[in-house]
């Protein structure tokens, strides 16, 4: 009662019968399509007006679904046409292509449908390129969590180094943009101690510790390496708020 009572106060009674006229024509669609206006006093409503201006809303929202889906289409392309255990002179094109695309997908759920151990070679390595180059800080969560499953498998899910090393220096450049850059949400001291100790344990797997044994910082120790310090840098941004 005290809400109408606010309404009642604060809206002319017009204003009240137009509302209700409208509600009572939306639930009657045959009768919208027999009237074109609506008059009450001074004020006038064009409905052809607002049946076109509807219509034409209803065109772009279909149009816009449209070419979300073409967009992931087109990535999902990308994985069915090249070999990821192929040398990685040969996929310098192949990342190119992934790249380009990625910069053209608006929604994240792409990469993380992708972020899972019965991904293909192909899914995971796609996704991983894909993931680098777009650093969505909202994905952060997700590859921390998949990279410590990873970790707990001495033959890392049996994806090759180069496709988790990609992934592991998504993690760092996607710290740099949170972190120093101000994108997206800062992470949680939770999240940055789960990120903490997912890679640190990646760090000690078996197949981690003989990559690039002769210059460790190149294989994938080195984006640990780099994240990890990002990660200390935003836990004393926290503790100096």
């Amino acid at each position: 009662m005290e809400i109408l009572k606010l309404i009642l106060e604060n809206v002319s009674l017009w204003e009240v019968v137009l509302l209700l006229v409208v509600i009572f024509l939306i639930s009657r669609p045959d009768l919208i399509n027999r009237i074109s206006i609506l008059k009450f006093g001074e004020f006038e409503i064009q409905l052809n007006k607002l049946k076109k201006e509807i219509h034409e809303g209803n065109e772009k929202i279909l149009e816009l679904e449209s070419e979300l889906e073409n967009e992931k289409r087109q990535f999902e392309e990308l994985m069915d046409n090249f070999d990821a255990n192929a040398p990685l002179s040969q996929l310098a094109t192949v990342r190119q292509r992934i790249i380009a695309q990625a910069r053209n997908v608006s929604e994240d759920d792409i990469f993380k449908k992708h972020l899972k151990k019965s991904s293909t070679p192909e899914e995971l390595y796609t996704v991983a390129v894909g993931i680098r180059e777009k650093r969505p800080v909202s994905l952060l969560p997700d590859i921390v969590s998949f990279l410590d499953d990873l970790a707990g498998d001495p033959i890392l899910g049996g994806f090759r180094l180069n496709t988790i090393w990609t992934l592991t220096s998504a993690v760092h450049k996607i710290l740099i943009s949170c972190v120093k850059e101000g994108v997206g949400q800062f992470p949680s001291m939770d999240l940055l101690d789960k990120s903490e100790k997912a890679l640190k344990k990646l760090d000690r797997n078996p197949k981690v510790l003989l990559d690039r044994p002769d210059d460790p910082m190149r294989g994938i120790r080195g984006p640990i390496k780099y994240s990890l310090n990002w990660i200390t840098k935003a836990k004393e941004k926290i503790h100096n708020t």
